[in-house]
């Protein structure tokens, strides 16, 4: 029986150092797998991060764009106003001319006809002496 007692006693002591080094099999493991996970989040959240910063980024030149483009729209309409100006002063210029010339007309008819009327006088004086 002892020999039976001692294949019982090396059996549990072999079960035991089984134990013992699965149960450090699985410690190792654990904390491999937690280092594992941990790598990966760092990855993942570095990502994340870089994404984030990224995205500030392009609202920051969003809005920048957005003040650029108001303003832009105020320097046009300042413009258009201008433009608009410009094209009624030349049209009042146009009806000046035209104007101008109209009276340059209307002053040479009567000029003639106050030529004529001049002559046609002095002709009267001439018969009449």
């Amino acid at each position: 029986m002892s020999s039976l007692g001692q294949l019982l006693k090396n059996h549990q002591q072999k079960q035991a150092d089984t134990k013992r080094q699965n149960d450090q099999l699985r410690k190792d493991c654990a904390k491999s797998m937690n280092e594992l996970t941990d790598r990966l989040t760092d990855q993942v959240n570095q990502g994340v991060s870089d994404i984030f910063g990224r995205q500030k980024e392009l609202e920051q030149e969003s809005r920048k764009l957005g003040v650029q483009t108001s303003r832009y729209v105020k320097q046009t309409k300042q413009w258009v106003a201008l433009v608009d100006d410009f094209n009624s002063s030349l049209k009042e210029l146009g009806d000046v001319k035209h104007w101008a010339e109209l009276m340059e007309h209307d002053m040479r008819t009567v000029m003639a006809t106050l030529e004529f009327v001049h002559q046609g006088a002095e002709g009267k004086d001439s018969i009449q002496k």
